[in-house]
C-alpha cells in the first residue's frame, strides 16, 4: 500500500485589519459548518464559517463571516467574531449554521447530549447599515428527569418583542453589531 502524503488544507484571504491587508487563514479541518447566502442583498454571494479553536483549546468556536466583491473572485473578510458559541466534541453538541425563512444567518448551538439539563440555543444575525447586528435570540431548555422543568423564550431583539414560555414581553428594542454581542446581553427573561 503507498503512503498518502499529507496535505495541509487551508482557505487562505485577504483580511482588513487596522486598516491594512493580512493574510487570514482558516484550516479546513477546523470548519465545524458553513453557509451561503447574499446577506448584504448586493447580488454577490457572501461566505460564512464556525470554526473551532486549534489544538485542545477550550474557547469557544468563532464566526467568520466573508462577503462577494463586484470584480473579484475572492471575498472579503468582512468580520471574525472570536468565542461566538459553545461547541462540544460528540453529536449534539456541535454548533451549525443555517439560513433562516428570510434569508438570515442563523447559529445553532446546543447541548443534546450529556447530562441532564438540555439546551439549545439560535443567534439570528441580519445585515443592517452596513454591519451584521444580532436580530434575534431563541433559547430552549428541557430537564430529562424533571419533565416540568425548562424554558422556551424568542425575542426579536430589533424590535424588542418575545415570547417566554407562551407568554408575550416586550423589552426595549435595539440593533447590537455582532461585534458588540456577548452573553451579557441575552434579555434576562431568555435567562434560566
Amino acid at each position: 500500500m503507498k503512503a498518502i502524503t499529507p496535505i495541509l488544507l487551508s482557505l487562505t484571504l485577504l483580511a482588513p485589519l487596522s486598516g491594512t491587508a493580512t493574510e487570514q487563514k482558516i484550516d479546513l479541518a477546523q470548519v465545524i459548518s458553513t453557509a451561503t447566502g447574499d446577506w448584504n442583498k448586493d447580488g454577490m454571494m457572501d461566505r460564512a464559517f464556525l470554526v473551532a479553536p486549534a489544538g485542545n483549546d477550550d474557547s469557544d468556536v468563532a464566526l467568520h463571516i466573508y462577503l462577494g466583491e463586484q470584480g473579484s473572485s475572492l471575498p472579503k473578510l468582512e468580520i471574525v467574531k472570536p468565542n461566538l458559541v459553545w461547541s462540544g466534541a460528540m453529536w449534539g453538541t456541535t454548533p451549525s449554521l443555517t439560513i433562516g425563512k428570510s434569508g438570515s444567518l442563523e447559529v445553532h448551538s446546543q447541548n443534546e447530549a450529556i447530562g441532564r439539563n438540555r439546551w439549545s440555543q439560535k443567534l439570528t444575525l441580519a445585515y443592517r447599515k452596513g454591519a451584521f447586528v444580532v436580530a434575534g435570540y431563541t433559547y430552549n431548555s428541557y430537564d430529562t428527569l424533571d419533565l416540568s422543568a425548562g424554558l422556551s423564550c424568542d425575542v426579536n431583539l430589533l424590535t424588542g418583542g418575545g415570547i417566554k414560555d407562551k407568554k408575550s414581553f416586550k423589552i426595549a428594542g435595539k440593533m447590537t453589531k455582532l461585534t458588540d454581542w456577548s452573553e451579557d446581553q441575552v434579555p434576562a427573561q431568555c435567562q434560566e
